[in-house]
């Protein structure tokens, strides 16, 4: 398990240390659009996957790909918040949402826990 934390770093890593801070990300982004803190922003959640400080964060992406299509680096954004996700799945910190949606696929086929009439 942590041969794969590990290499899920590394990515984290190679693709965040690419990233050139400059914010053209920012605009096309649906949560730094309604929320407006830099945190949330593609730049902020780079700058905090770089530092390995992103447990807090990393599930308040939508996924969307929107800030790839602006970023001048080509940069794979979303690549990064799916590599953090899986690191705190594996070391079990996951939230706890996430849990009950797993659960409730496998006891009863979907995310939602109802079992078919």
């Amino acid at each position: 398990m942590t041969i794969e934390i590990d290499n899920a770093k590394e990515e984290i890593r190679e693709i965040a240390q690419k990233c050139i801070r400059c914010g053209m990300c920012k605009e096309l982004c649906p949560v730094f659009k309604i929320i407006r803190e830099e945190h949330v922003s593609p730049r902020g959640q780079i700058i905090n996957l770089d530092n390995d400080t992103f447990e807090k964060i990393v599930y308040e992406c939508t996924l969307c790909k929107a800030c790839e299509t602006k970023c001048p680096m080509n940069l794979e954004i979303c690549k990064t918040i799916k590599n953090a996700r899986k690191i705190l799945v594996l070391q079990g910190k996951e939230p706890t949402e996430t849990k009950l949606i797993k659960e409730n696929i496998q006891k009863t086929g979907n995310v939602y826990g109802l079992k078919e009439d």
